[in-house]
Formats: structure tokens, sequence, C-alpha cells
């Protein structure tokens, strides 16, 4: 950790930190629709503020009428808000309740004072932009992803594309990579005025290399098997269906690997489809859907794992290659986002272009070669990580939101 005199410029005095987080409840289980990278992000970020003896409230929305409007977690408050009804909804559903949660937040921010608000997605980003500018709080702001890599281009996806237009002009702007500063000046024509190129860290404490049998008992998997492992959502956009696939082709040619699958919905998950597409290809018995599991075993996953599957359609940064390396673990992952950053030959990964079904069972094929295998694992072993700790990567957030505020 680092010692709070390095942390001075950015800390010079306790700070009152709203974190808004709509879409994805930093107390859930990792693997759920809603709940991935920015679930993680979140969650991981208010601790480390926390933990520097500021006061954090976290904003989410209520999905459980038991659920409780105010929670003390880790040293922050998770607030939940009541933004339509109290029941799982999709990013584009919640979109129709942001009245609502702007309201609430607005309440909160008037009654608590606060220094700063860190919005997550471009849902939060909206109602977090309206009530810092109401009430001349400092915003920082993290797309996470983007609507311009939507395929689909309906009325409200070019409503998110305004906003996140309107959010690189107006906040504090966090991207993950540097890949997104261009994106943001061809995409959406706006070269952010206020721009801070700041990566997700990763837990260094829970992500480290482990033995892989301790890893494998815990999670139930076979220990003398080759595990391919896939840790996250199960949505389409993720690539699960085409990586199922991609594994069939690697057992045809007459691999022994087995693919297990960490992450799925409690209600209304898609594990069955999944089964479905696996028994069609012939590999049911050779896929373990492991299904959401807690987030203290997530590390377990990927010590388990001879190789990390991350065959996404896009990401905008890819934390769960990162928490692989971090594990000491070696990477294939689709040639996209911000993947092409964190999954380098030099770390022990190889890309490999999204939907080329061949292609990915080939570079399976490679990672899973004995000699191959053990190259890879010495490379990401000795890549390290330690510049992506959350200590120094709230620092740094901290720091270029309240710029304009120590200035004053």
């Amino acid at each position: 950790m680092l010692s709070p005199e390095l942390l001075a410029p950015a800390f010079a005095r306790a700070r009152s930190v709203a974190l808004v987080s709509l879409h994805a409840d930093p107390s859930t289980l990792v693997g759920a629709p809603q709940n991935g990278g920015v679930t993680i992000y979140v969650r991981e970020l208010a601790r480390a503020l926390a933990r520097y003896g500021h006061h954090v409230d976290v904003f989410t929305r209520r999905t459980d009428a038991a659920q409780p409007a105010y929670e003390r977690i880790d040293g922050y408050t998770l607030r939940r808000i009541d933004a339509g009804p109290a029941a799982p909804l999709g990013n584009d559903e919640i979109a129709a309740f942001l009245d609502e949660a702007e309201l609430q937040l607005d309440d909160a921010a008037r009654a608590a004072d606060y220094d700063l608000i860190s919005s997550h997605y471009w849902l939060s980003g909206k109602i977090a932009g309206a009530v810092a500018r109401r009430n001349g709080i400092a915003h920082v702001h993290t797309l996470h992803s983007h609507g311009v890599a939507r395929k689909r281009r309906d009325a409200l996806t070019r409503e998110r594309i305004e906003i996140e237009r309107a959010l690189l002009s107006q906040a504090t702007i966090v991207a993950l990579t540097p890949s997104h500063r261009e994106l943001f000046a061809m995409e959406y024509g706006v070269v952010p005025p206020r721009l801070e190129i700041v990566p997700a860290g990763v837990d260094l404490a829970r992500f480290r290399p482990g033995p892989a049998a301790a890893a494998r008992a815990a999670l139930g998997v076979p220990e003398r098997a080759q595990i391919i492992g896939y840790v996250g959502r199960i949505t389409p956009e993720k690539g699960i269906d085409e990586l199922i696939q991609a594994f069939a082709l690697l057992r045809a040619s007459g691999s022994h690997a087995r693919l297990m699958v960490v992450g799925g919905a409690q209600r209304g998950s898609r594990i069955p489809a999944l089964r479905d597409l696996a028994a069609r290809f012939g590999v049911v018995d050779r896929v373990d859907f492991l299904g959401a599991i807690p987030n203290d075993r997530i590390a377990d996953a990927f010590r388990a794992s001879d190789v990390i599957a991350v065959p996404s359609h896009y990401e905008a940064f890819g934390l769960v290659a990162l928490e692989a390396r971090a594990c000491g673990i070696p990477v294939v992952a689709s040639d996209v986002g911000g993947l092409r950053d964190l999954v380098r030959p030099e770390s022990g990964g190889v890309r490999v272009p999204p939907h080329d079904l061949t292609g990915w069972a080939h570079a399976l094929a490679a990672a899973l070669e004995p000699h191959e295998r053990a190259r890879r694992r010495e490379r990401a072993l000795h890549a390290g990580v330690h510049e992506y700790a959350w200590t120094t990567i709230a620092e740094r957030i901290v720091h270029a939101g309240l710029r304009d505020v120590e200035a004053r």
C-alpha cells in the first residue's frame, strides 16, 4: 500500500465522494448480466478511497424490495435508490427511470455536500452530470463502454451517444486506455478538454499466483484436466457462444481439454441455452458451468485455469485479462478495444479476431501445448501488474477530479 505521504498531492484533506453506479451494484456477485467489470471497478475504487479516510457513498439502484436503503461495506456506505420497480432490469430498461434517480441523487447531494461525484456508465453519467452542475460539485466520469460501439442504432442508442458526447465536453473524463482518446475524436467528434488516461485496477492482495490444485479442489474442477477458463458475464456480446463453438472445434481436433464457465444470472440465466448449444456441438459433457461464484473465489477460477479465454466482441478495457495476468495465467483474447493494450506476447498473451472460430480453436490448442503453456506462463508471471494497484488508481482518479477544486 502507498504511504499517506505519497498520496498528499491528491488527498490534501479528507474528502466526501459520491460514486454513482445505477446499473451495477458493487455488493452483488460478479457474473450476472449487469454485474461484471463495472461492479468490480466501483467496489474496489470505493474500498481504496475509504481506506484513506474519505467519506464515500456509493449510489446504486434497488433491485429487490428486501434490500436495505443503506448498507455499510468495507468502510463505505452503499445507498440504494428507487428508480423503477424493485426488480432486476436491463440497462435499456433502467433508462426510463432516470428522472426518479436524479431527484433522489440531488436530495442526497444537497444534504451531504460532496466534494466530488464520480459516475460510471452513461446512465449514471446523465444524472450525475445534472446534479453536479446544479450543486457546483466537481464531476469525473468513466464511460466503461461506448454507445458508438453498438451495432444497433435505435432511438435509445442515439440518445445514449448524445449523452456521452455531452459528458465528454462537460465532465472530467477518465479514459481506461490511450486508444480512447482517438475514439472520442473520431467517433464522437469531441476532444475532451479535461481527459485523464487511468486504467482499471486490480486487488493485488487477492489476485496473485497460487497453486492450481488447491484452486481446482475449491471449485470442484478435475485436478489433472487441461482447463480453459472463462470468467465473466455470459451475455452474447461477451462471445461465450462463439467460445463454445470454437471449443467444439478444438475437441474435434483431438484435444482432451475442458471448458470452465464462471458467471451467470440468478434469474433469467442463459446457462440452459448454452448447455443446449454445447449439446448440439457434442461437448456438453466437457463444459463445466459453475454459475456465479462468491467474489472471494474469483481468483481461484483464474488459478484453476491453464489459460483464460476472453472472446468479447468489444471491451473498453478488459478487467478479466488484467486479473488473469495478476494471477500469472496466460490469456487468449479477442483483438478488440482495451484488450489490445493488456494482452500482448510479452505478457504471455495472444489475440485473435472475434468470431473467427477456427482461429480461436488454433490459438487455444497452441496455448495448451505443454512447452508453449510453460513458456507463456513464465512470461505472464514476470510481466508484472504493480502499476495497476487500486491504491494508485484511486489516487489518480481523485486527483483528476479535484484538480480544479484544489486550485480554488
